[in-house]
């Protein structure tokens, strides 16, 4: 199954989408954390650090299940990687 990946930046933040090809349905829809914190607000960075941390795992996490479940369904040989 071939993936379209569309990556964008909304102000600083990265945000990635990648949809099968074929339908154009959505299979991972994932934005990095926002930087900048609420007007009036403290910035706490090792907080932010963490979260930003949290959300490249989140990101991974999905991306394996994503692949995981291409190789159950036989739409991913091994050796070839996945198509993307």
């Amino acid at each position: 199954m071939p993936y379209q990946i569309d990556t964008r930046l909304k102000g600083a933040n990265p945000s990635l989408q990648i949809r099968d090809a074929s339908s154009g349905a959505v299979r991972l829809a994932w934005e990095y954390p926002r930087c900048a914190p609420p007007e009036g607000e403290e910035v706490d960075e090792e907080l932010m650090a963490l979260k930003r941390e949290e959300a490249i795992h989140e990101l991974f996490r999905r991306l394996f299940m994503l692949t995981a479940e291409q190789y159950l369904k036989g739409e991913a040989s091994e050796g070839k990687g996945t198509p993307m």
